[in-house]
């Protein structure tokens, strides 16, 4: 497999770096390195990701983390170059994430 990562942007911030473990399409798998500055914004994609795994998902719960997600401005941007990427949905556990777009 191709070496592969994507750093994750929030505008010009470096929250973290994703190294491509797997891909489980449409859900490309990846080691997770957050910054310092990974810290801030961690609560929220947490809570997007508990929304999502809730027991009893609640829609208005899950869209409300959602658009607290898009709030961020996140982008993963390829360090081989290629172009960012903007639409994308995130799951972040620890050191693992997950992203589709």
């Amino acid at each position: 497999m191709i070496d592969r990562s994507w750093q994750l942007m929030q505008v010009q911030t470096l929250l973290g770096i994703l190294t491509l473990d797997e891909i489980d399409q449409p859900w490309f798998r990846c080691d997770f390195t957050g910054t310092q500055a990974w810290e801030d914004v961690r609560p929220v994609l947490e809570q997007w990701t508990h929304s999502l795994e809730a027991e009893e998902p609640d829609s208005p719960r899950v869209e409300q983390a959602l658009r607290a997600v898009d709030a961020l401005h996140l982008a993963l941007v390829p360090t081989d170059g290629s172009e960012p990427i903007d639409d994308f949905l995130i799951h972040v556990r620890g050191t693992e994430a997950s992203f589709r777009y």
